[in-house]
């Protein structure tokens, strides 16, 4: 059975299939002046759902789908024996290498809200994939649950559709997926539902009389869900910042941004995601202010921050813009970027941070369990796995000054490897297994009826699931030992 076949008979394993694999045949082109009629008619006649047009030097430079035609001629009324492919073409060309993992072309449609990409090599155009290409059943298609998610008119549905992303994860992972794949594709599809429900919020305001100011804001995420690591559904951590208003708009907009922020907060709750116990949400006056106080804030923590300030503030460190003017986070994270990597107080704080939380391994390198309570033979594989390589990994990031936010993105940046390729491999490695042992866990918890922990039991794994285990903890305790020689750690006053 080929890979697509594969996928049309539900199985998304597929997913970890080049792209390459799932090219059936050369493009359909067609020259700029060639009428829409005669698109369409090339399109019924090729059995295919898209044509690229050629440009003077006859490389593609546009496409046309089946749904161009539809929203470009049916829906304008426009005449097709005189309408052009150029006139109603989309352009720039959106683009995917034939090596790419048909999970990233998924990725790239859902994040840009379309259906085909261009497979090119070498700058040639050598076919064309669509989202029915890549996965044909509809309640697991993550670019089509991305346009209900964008639909939905109310928290109610939005609740359904998290469910059906829930669904999504399982998926992924029996058929075998990455957590960091999985991690991508799931993160997309919450920032969607984020997305929906923000727009959900401003409509009510405005239909309660409330009229936005006329200056920007920027809907913050911070921690997993910056990272990109979310795959499923855990504690609200967001901000929200906008333009500093001129002084006679500073109450109206500090007074509407309080408004959006609550029903924002409430709106996610309603649609199952829980707010944060610590109070790191947009409701919270605190994370709800002008750009020029969230400034001071990041330069504060960077430079005259005490420790445990420091340290409650590290989640902060991992941030992305989610909706609205992405400027105003950028000008944050180019703060950031400009000013931790010259503080190294600040850098050795977040280290010591790191090196200092205990892992579940004995002194020979065994695996440590809890010995008694109810969790008694479990260990806490967050909490003694991941937080400490994703502290490293944000470490790392603050000190090079880089732009990436995810952890195996961080370890793997381009020009600041923070290990050699060998360990970096072996750290990726190790990341990938905590992260998919926890997923399995937590997903095990919920088709069960039971509230979700990080607490797996090794003595419930397969052998080479607990062999996998114990060298992905020792890899976690190798980078510990490196970042405590790094920043001296050792030294520094407690």
């Amino acid at each position: 059975m080929t890979p697509l076949a594969s996928a049309r008979a539900g199985d998304l394993a597929f997913l970890l299939h080049r792209v390459r694999d799932l090219v059936t045949r050369p493009p359909v082109m067609c020259a700029p002046e060639t009428s829409a009629v005669e698109v369409a008619r090339t399109m019924l006649r090729e059995g295919v759902g898209s044509v690229l047009v050629t440009g003077i030097d006859g490389a593609a430079c546009g496409i046309v789908t089946d749904r161009d035609l539809r929203r470009r001629i049916v829906a304008e009324r426009r005449d097709a024996l005189v309408t052009r492919a150029v006139d109603i073409m989309s352009a720039p060309l959106v683009t995917i290498r034939p090596g790419a993992f048909a999970f990233e072309a998924v990725l790239e449609m859902t994040r840009r809200a379309i259906h085909h990409l261009v497979v090119t090599e070498e700058g040639r155009a050598v076919g064309v994939v669509s989202s029915r290409d890549l996965l044909a059943a509809q309640t697991t298609n993550p670019v089509l649950l991305a346009r209900e998610i964008s639909r939905a008119e109310s928290f109610a549905v939005l609740a359904a559709l998290g469910i059906r992303i829930t669904s999504l994860t399982r998926r992924l992972i029996e058929e075998g997926a990455g957590a960091y794949d999985v991690g991508q594709i799931i993160s997309e599809l919450n920032d969607r539902v984020v997305i929906r429900v923000l727009g959900l919020a401003a409509a009510a305001l405005e239909e309660a009389g409330d009229e936005p100011p006329p200056v920007a804001y920027c809907w913050l995420s911070f921690g997993s869900e910056a990272r990109r690591e979310q795959t499923l559904r855990t504690d609200q951590d967001n901000g929200l910042v906008f333009a500093d208003p001129p002084e006679h708009l500073q109450e109206r907009a500090a007074t509407y941004y309080a408004r959006l922020a609550e029903e924002v907060v409430r709106g996610l709750v309603q649609v199952g995601v829980p707010p944060c116990p610590g109070g790191i949400m947009a409701s919270n006056p605190r994370w709800c202010q002008p750009l020029s106080v969230w400034r001071e804030s990041f330069r504060y923590w960077i430079t005259r921050g005490a420790p445990a300030q420091v340290l409650a503030a590290s989640i902060h460190f991992d941030l992305r813009s989610l909706a609205g003017a992405s400027e105003l986070a950028e000008s944050l994270r180019a703060l950031i970027r400009q000013e931790a990597p010259g503080h190294r107080g600040f850098l050795r704080l977040l280290a010591l941070d790191v090196v200092e939380r205990p892992l579940p391994l004995t002194i020979f390198g065994g695996i440590r369990t809890v010995r008694t309570g109810f969790r008694r033979g479990a260990v806490d594989l967050k909490g003694g796995g991941t937080m400490q390589l994703v502290g490293a990994a944000r470490v790392h990031a603050l000190e090079h000054g880089l732009s990436e936010t995810n952890t195996l993105d961080r370890f793997r940046a381009e020009g600041h490897p923070a290990f050699p390729p060998r360990e970096t491999r072996e750290i990726t490695e190790a990341m990938q297994h905590l992260m998919r042992l926890r997923l399995m866990h937590q997903l095990e918890q919920q088709a069960r009826g039971e509230p979700t922990d990080n607490f797996v039991v090794p003595a419930r794994l397969a052998r080479g699931e607990r062999l996998l285990l114990r060298e992905a903890l020792r890899t976690v305790r190798r980078v510990q030992t490196t970042l405590r020689q790094r920043f001296a750690t050792d030294v520094v006053p407690r």
